[in-house]
């Protein structure tokens, strides 16, 4: 298992503790449904992406949150 974390490019909010999966698309499909789940039942339109990061400090994946 590999840990990656999860945070907003447009905020200060970054994910200290991450979270292990097994692969980089597993992580990749869960900053999926968290945008989605942001999304559900308002406007957003914001620029804000959820940026997936491995252990390693590197971005594997940026998912738009806009709506």
């Amino acid at each position: 298992m590999a840990r990656y974390y999860f945070n907003f490019r447009s905020s200060d909010a970054n994910d200290l503790d991450g979270e292990d999966f097994p692969d980089n698309a597993t992580a990749i499909a869960e900053a999926k449904i968290v945008a989605r789940e942001l999304r559900r039942g308002r406007k957003n339109t914001s620029e804000d992406h959820i940026v997936v990061t491995n252990e390693n400090g590197e971005t594997i994946h940026e998912e738009p949150v806009d709506g």
